[in-house]
Parts: structure tokens; C-alpha cells; sequence
């Protein structure tokens, strides 16, 4: 089924109205409610929403559904003008990063990890995923404490609302210290985190300086450093990311230290369509697995060719 801008829109729409409705009546989501949320998946690529609140029309088919959206934000009662300001921001910014994780690739990776931990035996006790959306990887086991940070505030009203065993906080990743969880080191960390060439303010790795500060300065190297920094030692981490992190001569600093402190389970380049059924737009990404291995004696062969650029 090929993406149609329309109909997620229109779907987008409807999530929102739903989750302000419930929002307003205090309660938890119905089964049938929960499945128009699931609907909702981000404004990656409808530009359209950009014109929001500008002299810029909006005209054919998405007009209608872009009125409704900003009547839904202009007239919920529990935002403050402030809020109201920050939500539309956040819609808008989210054309450009907001694109949703098929299913697919995420029970791929959801089961090898279950795998993984049932023939070892292994206990998953905490699972983090760190840039959330709507509850992208369910990767926690039936005794892991979940937990979610999505950072967009009608993508995190929706998480917590999806999520009901997950303990969710609409905030940015940087802030994890200062959300309360019972667990402050994770046994899985899995998300599909942030492109593009964002700086990131976070007092700790800018104390530490050197390439922790460095890694602040690209949104996609800080999620790495941050979450491998947060891991439990044996503990997985597995990202799908943009190709920067793997191609970039710039970001070869990342890489050593990725592979300094843990083993490179996997690296598995994606089509360039991966994101067309969720988002319709053709961009490079990569899914990255590594499990922390803190006192590493040496470099396996993989891990020194992930190293290296060249085509």
C-alpha cells in the first residue's frame, strides 16, 4: 500500500481530536480509540502545516483537514498561549524529522532482541526508548519496567495514551535525569532516533568535554553517546539512524567510541524506500546494534572496517 499525504493527514487529524477528547474527560483510551491513535504517524513530509499561521493558502483536498487541525489546537481549553505556540512549533518542526519506523523492521528487531535475551536466559529488567513517537519498538518483555520519552507534545499526549504498562514523559532526551524513573541504567535501549544536523544542550556530556561535548554538537552522534552512556554493561543498543553516523568522515570520533565501549552486533544499511509507506519520502538510514563491552582488549575486523569510509 503507497503512501497517500491525504489520508495520513486526515488520519493525523483525527488522532489529535481523539486524544484531546479523552485528554479533556480525564480517562484512559478506549480499545476502538486506541486504534484511531495508532493511526497517527508524525507530519514528516505533508509541508502543508508549514503554511499554519502564515498568509500562505493552502488549497485542494489538504485545506480542509489543515483548518481542522489548527481549530483543534486554537480551541482546546487546557493549553495556555505559551503551550498553544510550542504544540503548532512542534508540528511544524516535525516535517522535517518526524518519519515513523515501519512495522515491519520494528518486530524484526523487537523478536531478535526477545530472542536474544530468552536463549541466553537473560532477564530484561529495563527497557528505554528515547525518542519515542507514539510508541514506536515494543521491545519490553512481560517483567520489564518500559519506559518512553518523545519530545513533540501531540506525539507524547498520544504515547502515554497508547502505552498504558509504559511509563511515558513528553521531554526531550536530554532531561532523562531530571524524569524520576525508578531505573537510571537500561537493559535495552531501541529507538529511530532524530535526523538532521541539531545541536543538543545537555549540561552533563558538555561538563565532561572532549567528544561527549563534540557529540552534542549533531543530534544523531549525541542520541548514541547518551544511550550508550545509560546502558547497563552488557546491555543492547539498536538504532535506526541516518547514514551520517556510518559515512561521514567527520563523524569517525562517534564510531570509535561506539566501538571503544561496545561490541557491533550488527550494521544493516536500509533501502532508500524504507520510509516511502510511512512517510513517502526516499532518505538513507541505517539499523545499528551494539551491546556495551566497557573494558574491550581489541577490535574484531568488522568493527575496524566500521571504522573506515569509502564507497
Amino acid at each position: 500500500m503507497s503512501y497517500n499525504k491525504l489520508k495520513s493527514l486526515v488520519a493525523n487529524v483525527e488522532a489529535i481530536k481523539t486524544a484531546l477528547q479523552i485528554h479533556i474527560q480525564g480517562r484512559q483510551a478506549t480499545p476502538e480509540e486506541k486504534e484511531t491513535l495508532s493511526q497517527y504517524s508524525g507530519f514528516g513530509g505533508i509541508k502543508e502545516v508549514l503554511n499554519i499561521g502564515t498568509d500562505k493558502p493552502v488549497s485542494g483536498d489538504m485545506e480542509e483537514p489543515i483548518q481542522r487541525l489548527q481549530e483543534l489546537i486554537d480551541t482546546y481549553p487546557h493549553f495556555t498561549e505559551p503551550m498553544r505556540h510550542n504544540v503548532m512549533e512542534g508540528i511544524k518542526a516535525s516535517v522535517l524529522t518526524a518519519f515513523y519506523t515501519p512495522k515491519f523492521l520494528i518486530d524484526v528487531v523487537a523478536k531478535q532482541i526477545h530472542a536474544t535475551f530468552k536463549d541466553n536466559e537473560l532477564q530484561m529488567r529495563s527497557f528505554l526508548e528515547p525518542s519515542a513517537g507514539i510508541g514506536g519498538f515494543p521491545v519490553a518483555m512481560s517483567d520489564t519496567c518500559g519506559y518512553a520519552i518523545e519530545k513533540d507534545p501531540v506525539s507524547g499526549l498520544i504515547l502515554s495514551l497508547l502505552n498504558d504498562n509504559t511509563i511515558t514523559r513528553t521531554a526531550g532526551f536530554e532531561t532523562i535525569d531530571e524524569q524520576g524513573f525508578e531505573h537510571t541504567k537500561f537493559d535495552v535501549i531501541a529507538s529511530n532516533i532524530p535526523f538532521g544536523n541539531f545541536r543538543v544542550f545537555d549540561a552533563e556530556l558538555w561538563k565532561k568535554g572532549g567528544i561527549y561535548e563534540q557529540a552534542t554538537k549533531t543530534i544523531h552522534n549525541y542520541f548514541f553517546v547518551k544511550a550508550l552512556e545509560l546502558l547497563n554493561e552488557g546491555g543492547l543498543l539498536a538504532f535506526v539512524t541516518s547514514r551520517g553516523v556510518a559515512d561521514t568522515p567527520s563523524n569517525k570520533f562517534v564510531r570509535e567510541y561506539l566501538v571503544n565501549h561496545a561490541d557491533l552486533i550488527s550494521a544493516i544499511r536500509m533501502p532508500d524506500t524504507l520510509f516511502m509507506y510511512t512517510s513517502g519520502i526516499e532518505v538513507g538510514s541505517d539499523l545499528l546494534i551494539f551491546q556495551k563491552h566497557t573494558h574491550k582488549a581489541a577490535l574484531s575486523q568488522r568493527e575496524q572496517l566500521f571504522l573506515q569510509v569509502g564507497r
